[in-house]
């Protein structure tokens, strides 16, 4: 089989050049870049990864955990992390932990075997020291969607609390005040972020925070419709509510549809992560959009300096801003259609 050397000669350079132009670690010229590129091609030339692995003592693997792929936010933070990976020639390790600790800490510790270049998680906020012995070991982490107290690793994130602020404050402008909202599984950052929002627009609008009106939807659609069922419950019932994800936000239509309410002419809703598949409901969901490609390429970039550059002593902390997106299920496009 054709070697590194072979290629070497092929095109005229050393076989560091043509090591430089695999790996990406170093400037080539485009000119003897295309000759090496050629050359690889006409030889057919494959690098030997086993063995540039044990020589570089790096895999070129990263690990990444997240709570659930199949939701679509986390999808997004995945493609954003590979893209920004792809490029630099590394490959990604996906897990889930479905928000279960011991899963969690579990696969932690079977890529840690695999011996991964660097790990990328959306954390359940529960195996801090694991994560910090793993820190300690030399294992390069940043933390994607989620934070951990005291921000001691790099975190990416969306500033929830901002989000959730701007969504029931125009829940408040449109004259609501009796406001329910479906809160995520406790324990976690989000959560914790979108609650203090939720109460941070209720007190500018001098609203009590009224406990029954805060239910925990876990996080999950069948949590979201469980949540909902005890806020319809309520009498009187809510005439808008907040859900804080977007799985929340189906299973509380759900519930919605089972009562045979309108929305948003008997109960206004506002969600929290924008997908395709909220603007097709009817009505269109007015929701909190999150820039989750964003995140999961930020993400990556941290680690990447992490792994491979001259990252400060410091962590680092990027919080990017949420955004509201206006549709048919807080009353808004209606009531201009219907002006």
């Amino acid at each position: 089989m054709p070697t590194i050397k072979d290629v070497a000669q092929r095109a005229g350079v050393s076989p560091t050049t043509v090591s430089y132009v695999l790996t990406g670690s170093r400037f080539v010229s485009p000119g003897t870049k295309t000759r090496i590129l050629g050359a690889i091609a006409e030889l057919n030339y494959e690098p030997d990864q086993i063995a540039r692995s044990l020589r570089a003592k790096r895999t070129m693997t990263v690990g990444m955990i997240v709570s659930d792929i199949t939701n679509p936010f986390y999808a997004d933070i995945v493609r954003g992390v590979e893209d920004m990976l792809r490029d630099r020639h590394y490959s990604l390790i996906l897990c889930n932990s479905d928000e279960a600790p011991e899963r969690e800490l579990v696969t932690l510790q079977l890529l840690s075997r695999k011996k991964i270049d660097g790990l990328i998680l959306v954390a359940t906020g529960a195996n801090v020291e694991a994560l910090r012995a793993a820190s300690l070991s030399g294992l390069p982490i940043v933390l994607v969607d989620r934070r951990l107290p005291g921000d001691w690793l790099d975190t990416v994130l969306v500033d929830d609390c901002q989000g959730a602020e701007i969504a029931v404050r125009h829940l408040l402008q449109r004259g609501h005040r009796r406001i329910g909202a479906i809160v995520g599984r406790t324990g976690i950052s989000t959560t914790d972020s979108r609650r203090l929002g939720y109460e941070a627009a209720l007190a500018e609008f001098g609203v009590a925070v009224d406990p029954a009106l805060i239910q925990n939807g876990q996080s999950t659609a069948r949590g979201g419709a469980a949540a909902a069922q005890a806020l319809l419950a309520l009498t009187p019932r809510p005439s808008a509510i907040f859900a804080a994800n977007n799985l929340m936000t189906v299973g509380l239509f759900l519930t919605i549809k089972e009562h045979s309410l309108r929305c948003p002419q008997d109960i206004a809703v506002v969600g929290f992560d924008d997908t395709v598949w909220l603007s097709a409901f009817t009505p269109g969901v007015t929701t909190i959009a999150q820039p989750s490609y964003d995140l999961g390429e930020r993400a990556a970039g941290l680690l990447l300096d992490r792994m491979t550059g001259q990252p400060p002593a410091s962590p680092r902390v990027i919080v990017l801003p949420a955004v509201l997106i206006e549709r048919e299920s807080c009353g808004c496009q209606i009531t201009r259609r219907a002006g």
